[in-house]
C-alpha cells in the first residue's frame, strides 16, 4: 500500500496577475528525512486562492530555483473552482504523475499566473508518494 505525504508552502503570494513574477514564487518545502537530495513521485499540486477578481484559469509551473529557470513541470493550466458560498475564494488542482529528482535545497518553487484579473495564493501543496 502506497503512503503519501506533502510538501507545503511556507508562504503565499499576493497580487498574482496574467504574467509570471519571480518575486511571487511560492516555495514548497520538503521537511522529511535528513537527506540533502530527494526523489519523490508527485501526484497532485493544489493551490488555494483568495481575493479572486475576474480570474477563471490558473497557470502553474514548478521549478527547482526561485528564478524559474530550472523547470520540473512545464506550464499547466487548471480551471479555478470557486467556493460554493464565497465567489472570491477557490482552488486549482493539477494531476501529476512524475518522479522529481535531486531537489538540492529541499525546496521547489511554484510560479503562478492567471488568464486575466488577479488573485492571491493562500497556500500550495505538492502531494507525493513515499
Amino acid at each position: 500500500m502506497a503512503l503519501y505525504d506533502q510538501m507545503l508552502s511556507t508562504s503565499g503570494a499576493t497580487g498574482i496577475s496574467a504574467t509570471y513574477d519571480t518575486a511571487k514564487a511560492v516555495p514548497l518545502s520538503y521537511t522529511k528525512y535528513g537527506t540533502s537530495q530527494i526523489n519523490v513521485k508527485a501526484s497532485m499540486l493544489e493551490v488555494q486562492l483568495s481575493n479572486i477578481s475576474n480570474v477563471t484559469k490558473l497557470f502553474s509551473t514548478v521549478t527547482r530555483d526561485a528564478a524559474g529557470d530550472n523547470i520540473l513541470m512545464t506550464e499547466t493550466r487548471s480551471d479555478i473552482q470557486l467556493g460554493l458560498t464565497t465567489s472570491t475564494v477557490g482552488a486549482a488542482s493539477y494531476r501529476l504523475d512524475v518522479v522529481i529528482r535531486d531537489i538540492q535545497d529541499k525546496t521547489l518553487y511554484v510560479h503562478i499566473r492567471t488568464n486575466t484579473g488577479t488573485c492571491d495564493v493562500d497556500s500550495a501543496s505538492l502531494t507525493y508518494e513515499c
